[in-house]
């Protein structure tokens, strides 16, 4: 397969289902290694299939959808012309989860006092993200999972590294191509959850030179210094990513168990109350499992 063609959709679907053959899995990764339109057909029909898997009642049709569905299938057609091309459900169902994805961004997108919360992964990243903050730092986008859950893969199919390996591409192709305080922030993400910690500090350090107080980027490069061990670096771009947003709950849980593994216990109790306070009720969860964790305040000296 060139480059000059295009991978079919229901391959892609396929693929993003991990339904190919090894075989068939190889000769996809090849084409998307020359061919940027198709990796970013992949990743969004990726994306939409965690969104279905995730609320299939997100892509449910309202009565007037349904009525543009009945003309469109009066319109003198058969039903078997119908069942041989893209229908008009599928357009109206697409533009219908779409409306309903923008409706929780707006909400989200709404409270600048939290913007880790409007923040979002992709699936393969958000599945190892979430692993990682079930036990570590919480971070941006994978806030649900704080309290231990992870994302359900209901397939039955194994995590492919397919699927990460063309979120991570997909991430660095965009901030090279806008370098951009999100799209630092997604490729540091990335290489989180691919875990070469080396790659995810330089990239967190190139882009916070160009934007320094981004909160979502401030607390992935936190991330990243915690798992390099270097705690004193990420308890400073937490207290930064505080300043600018004192009452995100994830940053005040993170500050929060940062100080806990530095053995300032005083300082860790104050903020993970405050983050037990929070409204996010996983986070809220997470906090008062860390609170027990860390112990009394009053065992400092």
């Amino acid at each position: 397969m060139s480059a000059d063609s295009h991978i079919d959709l229901s391959t892609l679907a396929q693929c993003a289902e991990g339904t190919l053959t090894e075989e068939e899995a190889r000769t996809v990764r090849d084409h998307f290694a020359e061919c940027r339109s198709c990796l970013a057909a992949y990743v969004d029909a990726v994306r939409y299939r965690a969104a279905w898997l995730a609320d299939s009642q997100a892509f449910r049709l309202e009565d007037r959808d349904r009525s543009l569905v009945r003309m469109d299938l009066m319109d003198g057609r058969s039903t078997e012309e119908h069942r041989g091309r893209p229908s008009t459900f599928r357009k109206v169902a697409l533009v219908a989860s779409f409306a309903t994805l923008l409706a929780v961004s707006i909400q989200i997108l709404a409270r600048p006092e939290a913007p880790t919360l409007g923040f979002r992964l992709d699936p393969a990243t958000l599945e190892a993200t979430a692993h990682a903050s079930a036990g570590g730092l919480v971070l941006p986008g994978a806030e649900a999972h704080a309290d231990g859950s992870r994302p359900e893969r209901r397939s039955g199919a194994a995590p492919s590294s397919l699927e990460l390996e063309a979120e991570l591409r997909a991430a660095i192709d965009a901030y090279e191509g806008s370098r951009g305080p999100e799209a630092g922030a997604r490729v540091v993400a990335a290489f989180l959850a691919d875990g070469d910690i080396a790659a995810a500090s330089d990239y967190a350090q190139e882009a916070l030179r160009a934007h320094p107080n981004d909160v979502p980027l401030l607390v992935f490069a936190a991330a990243a210094r915690t798992r390099a061990n270097d705690l004193p670096e990420a308890e400073r771009l937490l207290r930064r990513a505080i300043r600018r947003a004192p009452r995100d709950p994830v940053v005040a849980l993170d500050l929060g168990l940062v100080l806990c593994r530095l053995g300032r216990r005083t300082e860790s109790y104050a903020w993970l109350e405050r983050a037990a306070a929070s409204p996010v009720a996983p986070v809220a969860a997470r906090a008062r499992r860390e609170l027990r964790n860390c112990g009394d305040a009053s065992g400092d000296q």
